[in-house]
């Protein structure tokens, strides 16, 4: 059977919370230090099955100096028993925002492709906030998933 994937892709995928909130301010607390994210239990999902991928991605608001930026490093973790954690994909520090002319706020969102068919039960998102600026820059900022590629979808209403 085909699943036509441009009408309702919604209804193929769980969307997650992966981190709670966190903040940081240039050169003090939360700048460049990890955030640890939330256990996800892929067994956990509605389906009855472990989703095989994941678009995970960080949503980030920053107000930065002119020229300064805002730079953000990824960890995606798996777990046998959601405890003893290992890195399974890593993306490496880059600027994913850059303040305008005269400084100002700025918002978007990072994202990664996340291959889980080799994965483990548990998985989370951990990422590292860095703020290129001394004292007054900041950045919030929350990390979020939609995983998807069930073996069996639940059935519809």
């Amino acid at each position: 059977m085909n699943i036509i994937t441009q009408h309702n892709i919604g209804a193929l995928g769980d969307l997650v919370r992966l981190t709670d909130h966190s903040t940081a301010t240039a050169g003090g607390s939360g700048d460049a230090t990890s955030v640890t994210g939330n256990t996800i239990d892929r067994m956990g999902f509605s389906t009855g099955s472990m989703p095989r991928s994941a678009l995970m991605g960080v949503l980030y608001e920053a107000t930065l100096a002119s020229g300064a930026t805002l730079s953000l490093a990824f960890a995606v973790q798996d777990s046998p028993d959601g405890t003893n954690w290992s890195d399974y994909q890593t993306v490496a520090s880059a600027a994913v925002a850059t303040g305008p002319n005269g400084g100002g706020v700025v918002k978007g969102s990072a994202n990664i492709q996340v291959d889980l068919n080799g994965a483990r039960r548990y998985t989370r998102l951990n990422y590292q906030p860095d703020l290129s600026a001394s004292g007054t820059d900041t950045a919030y900022a929350d990390g979020v998933g939609f995983f998807a590629g069930f073996d069996r979808l639940v059935a519809p209403n």
